[in-house]
């Protein structure tokens, strides 16, 4: 989890993300006190040399307030903007390779 998410995850109590959780969330809240019980993760993907990518959202249970949803890949967080950019411009290296090697 990247330091941002960490810095706004100090504090709560057991179950409060819940109220919020977002439907690809799969964390399973109300068993972790403070930082651990209102991170929303998704389910990871795995991608290359075993490196996974997954959502990550906190919402502080107090104020509400949202830091995210980010899409982090190993240890690098990307904004959804910015992951879609990264997505795009993987696909179309690999067209350009692709189109490379044809015949």
């Amino acid at each position: 989890m990247s330091d941002s998410v960490r810095r706004r995850a100090m504090g709560g109590h057991p179950g409060a993300a819940r109220e919020t959780c977002p439907r690809w969330c799969v964390t399973g809240h109300g068993m972790h006190l403070g930082e651990d019980d209102w991170v929303h993760m998704g389910e990871p993907v795995a991608l290359a040399d075993g490196v996974l990518a997954r959502l990550c959202l906190s919402v502080d249970p107090r104020s509400g307030a949202k830091d995210g949803p980010y899409v982090v890949v190993g240890s690098s967080e990307y904004t959804l903007d910015e992951a879609a950019a990264l997505g795009v411009a993987l696909v179309a290296m690999a067209d350009a390779g692709h189109q490379a090697i044809r015949p």
